[in-house]
């Protein structure tokens, strides 16, 4: 059955894809993180502490959204949370703090999600960060791909932080 809006989502995703393409880095130290994870991800209380510590950095530089089904009973971290329903029929996004979350700018995104839909793949895009790391996919989305088991979230974290401190942005 069509569906007017992941087909609207997915022309949206194409051309903010292309416009990544031909984005430049620019390197400075990382300040503010955003994180983008789903109940398939694995991110506990427990891994975000990891995270903030392999990364050498403090609880309040992190926002965290969380993309998840309507039913899901997922203890979300602190941030904010979304479903499919915050899309419009036409694909905009109807939450304001949503929004206002996507117009903030961050120094680093990490997604987590693994992109299983059009709606983590639009979200993941659509957070302004100067550097993009997830999952390899074949998407091609981030600005580094990790290669690690999905939900492995120490690994990711590790890995993580050894890039960024080859290219310099991690003392």
């Amino acid at each position: 059955m069509f569906n007017l809006k992941e087909y609207i989502l997915k022309k949206k995703v194409n051309r903010q894809k292309k416009d990544l393409s031909n984005k430049t880095i620019v390197v400075k130290p990382i300040t503010k993180v955003a994180i983008l994870n789903n109940p398939e991800s694995q991110l506990s209380f427990e891994n975000l502490k990891y995270v903030q510590k392999a990364l050498n950095l403090h609880s309040h530089q992190f926002e965290i959204f969380t993309f998840k089904k309507k039913n899901d009973h997922y203890n979300e971290l602190r941030g904010i949370v979304a479903s499919k329903e915050v899309f419009s029929i036409f694909g905009q996004i109807k939450s304001p703090e949503i929004k206002e979350f996507l117009d903030k700018q961050y120094d680093l995104l990490l997604d987590f999600t693994q992109l299983s839909n059009i709606y983590e793949a639009y979200l993941s895009l659509h957070i302004k960060a100067n550097l993009r790391v997830g999952y390899y996919n074949e998407e091609q989305l981030y600005d580094i791909m990790l290669e690690v088991p999905y939900g492995d979230i120490k690994k990711f974290a590790d890995e993580t932080a050894r890039y960024l401190k080859i290219i310099g942005l991690l003392p």
